[in-house]
């Protein structure tokens, strides 16, 4: 099983990103689908592992590529913050911009709310915001992903 911690609009205020970090030593990496606001090289510092790092539309200074889309663990993962793809209207147009990427999971930001669907041919998620949330209950909110050996995704949303 491989942990993946997965965060997302920080906007600068990084203190529950790093506790988490710390409190989560066997996560393998970090995905993390902008709004950083140049606090980038304190997220690549914080964990040994590979952070795979999108710019989200507050990120004007970042050279973090806008959408990133690779194999990791036997899934095609496609990141983008979802600015260009108007999640704020719904993830239909991100859905489509995934099965494009032949992606299998698709991971985006920018509403501040948590998100996750999973069907046969597309898992989407979104962390929320760890620092800023827009959902009901104000708690900051990341996500876990566990790849399993046999090809299997579990997805939590987290409260900071």
């Amino acid at each position: 099983m491989a942990k993946y911690l997965v965060f997302s609009d920080s906007h600068g205020r990084d203190d529950n990103m790093l506790d988490i970090i710390k409190q989560n030593k066997e996560a393998e990496g970090i995905f993390f689908l902008g709004d950083i606001e140049n606090h980038g090289d304190r997220l690549r510092n914080a964990i040994p592992g590979p952070v795979y790092m999108v710019r989200g539309n507050c990120d004007w200074s970042s050279d973090a590529p806008e959408f990133l889309v690779f194999q990791l663990h036997g899934h095609r993962i496609a990141m983008t913050h979802g600015h260009r793809q108007h999640v704020v209207g719904g993830v239909d147009i991100l859905k489509y911009w995934a099965l494009e990427q032949d992606a299998d999971i698709a991971m985006y930001g920018h509403t501040h709310v948590p998100f996750v669907e999973q069907t046969s041919q597309l898992t989407i998620l979104n962390p929320g915001s760890i620092s800023k949330p827009r959902q009901g209950d104000g708690i900051p909110t990341y996500g876990v992903i566990d790849f399993s050996e046999g090809g299997e995704v579990r997805i939590d949303i987290c409260k900071a």
